[in-house]
């Protein structure tokens, strides 16, 4: 019974979640293969005027 518990509210968190955050831009985002490797971008979405 607990576990239930546990999952329907987890779900219910999820689904909350998803509905109130703004959608995630990816083409603003940080290549995930150069996050934290000290080496600046040359190009690709990280160069586009704002």
């Amino acid at each position: 019974m607990l576990r239930t518990i546990f999952w329907v509210l987890f779900s219910t968190f999820i689904v909350w979640d998803y509905k109130v955050s703004p959608t995630v831009d990816l083409r603003w985002e940080l290549a995930p293969i150069a996050a934290g490797s000290g080496q600046a971008t040359k190009g690709g979405h990280c160069s586009m005027p704002e």
